[in-house]
């Protein structure tokens, strides 16, 4: 009887070790299946440049020439390069954010988001993406102190690009922008069709969802 139980435990053993091994394998194969999606999925769209930090970014309000108020408003350019590789891409969405700290009291943040869907995207290079942020925010807000891109097809995030720093001595910490005490505030970041800006470079873009 002890032998035949050391048997049976013995086989058990074996039975054991095989099922963790088979399911180990089973979940490499998931991992790598993964892993090759999410590469090729990132393949398709590649962010090349972003700017939106800095005095660089700053525009004016165009003059009409029959404006009444005193001074034209500053608005924030955040304009990004991004190159893709299919022959079309059916949507391609920018999720801007840009996180702004109060000048009255400078440990307090903002963040806030905007997203711009272009539509039709045909295979190439230094494609031209844009959004602004409206003078309001940075009225109410403060100064910003960092931006973001995130490039999203099929609803996966296939690429970012960020910059910006807390201070010339502090970096903004990775993916700052997804950090959970921040709760995005949207309506601040527009597409160009809501800005004075619309016809500037007009075929410089895709068109707009």
């Amino acid at each position: 009887m002890k032998f035949g139980c050391a048997i049976e435990k013995m086989v058990a053993c074996v039975v054991l070790v095989l099922a963790l091994v088979a399911g180990n394998a089973m979940a490499q194969i998931r991992v790598n299946q993964e892993g090759r999606g999410a590469t090729a999925a990132k393949s398709i769209l590649r962010l090349r440049q972003l700017t939106g930090y800095g005095p660089r970014a700053v525009m004016k309000s165009p003059d009409s020439g029959n404006s009444q108020r005193a001074g034209t408003r500053e608005w924030v350019e955040l304009g990004v390069q991004y190159d893709t590789e299919p022959d079309w891409i059916d949507e391609v969405s920018l999720q801007y954010y840009a996180l702004l700290r109060n000048r009255a009291s400078p440990g307090d943040y903002i963040l806030i988001k905007g997203v711009v869907t272009y539509l039709d995207v045909a295979r190439g290079r230094t494609h031209q993406g844009v959004a602004y942020i409206r003078p309001a925010a940075l009225e109410r807000f403060g100064d910003i102190v960092g931006v973001a891109v995130e490039a999203v097809v099929k609803g996966e995030v296939v690429s970012a690009l960020t910059e910006g720093r807390l201070s010339p001595q502090a970096p903004l910490p990775f993916e700052w922008w997804k950090n959970p005490r921040l709760a995005p505030k949207e309506g601040y970041i527009l597409d160009k069709s809501k800005t004075p800006f619309a016809l500037i470079n007009f075929d410089e873009y895709e068109a707009l969802k």
